[in-house]
């Protein structure tokens, strides 16, 4: 492995170097889009069962540490919660779709583009208790690409986490999880893989969607405008979602 690679992934790590299980995104927003993405069929999480009816979306928020969360089971003993402080945003256990709630965090278009059915949210209260206890995770870089196209274009990620670097001398960190199975090298060993890049151009600043086009270039959106079936068939769209931290809910 070349000197140039092995510092690139040490960058990698650094980032991860006290994740603990737990992402924190920066607001409800992000989360609201996040858990709307993740109804589709090829995302990460449903592609591990998670999300159960496609016409219920379900918001879980822990009332003891004022949180919303989803939780992604990987093939290890292990959990990943990712979450957002909040104080609940309705006491009802179920909302209609077009509850006037929604309006305060999509646009118009977000919301045409992201219900097609008779979809209800179901709002439950309720504490994972397991992932609240220490656990050890090892965060491995599967493939590191070399340019944002390239990684959009290959892996065709529905969902891209970034962490912004919090100086001008350092890159973002842009990731996905990869989720194929890493059987362990050694007793209650785990490893959580991911695909990533480093963007020191920061692409993706005040971004929350990357459009690829149908000859593969890219487009940055800071919302999605109205856009035609024709654009939804030639085109995708990746959601980029912030992440604030990677600390434990205290």
């Amino acid at each position: 492995m070349s000197d140039e690679l092995i510092g690139k992934i040490k960058v990698v790590n650094e980032y991860f170097k006290d994740f603990n299980n737990f992402l924190e995104l920066k607001d409800f927003r992000a989360f609201l889009l996040l858990t709307l993405t993740s109804q589709a069929v090829t995302n990460i999480m449903a592609q591990l069962g998670l999300g159960g009816d496609k016409d219920v979306i379900n918001l879980p928020y822990n009332p003891n540490y004022k949180f919303y969360y989803q939780k992604i089971n990987l093939m290890s003993s292990s959990s990943i919660i990712l979450y957002v402080k909040s104080e609940p945003i309705t006491n009802e256990l179920i909302l209609e779709k077009n509850n006037e709630i929604f309006k305060k965090y999509l646009s118009s278009n977000e919301i045409a583009l992201a219900f097609r059915g008779k979809e209800k949210f179901l709002f439950p209260k309720v504490s994972d208790c397991n992932t609240l206890e220490d656990s050890d995770i090892t965060v491995k870089v599967d493939d590191l690409f070399h340019t944002l196209d390239s990684f959009i274009s290959f892996a065709q990620p529905n969902i891209l986490f970034v962490f912004d670097a919090e100086t001008s001398s350092k890159p973002d960190l842009i990731f996905t999880f990869n989720m194929m199975p890493q059987l362990p090298r050694k007793l209650n060993e785990n490893v959580l893989k991911v695909d990533a890049f480093l963007d020191y151009e920061r692409k993706t600043k005040d971004i929350t969607y990357i459009k690829r086009e149908e000859d593969y270039s890219l487009t940055y959106l800071e919302d999605i405008k109205e856009i035609s079936h024709a654009e939804l068939y030639k085109s995708s769209f990746s959601l980029v979602i912030h992440l604030k931290s990677i600390n434990r809910p205290s």
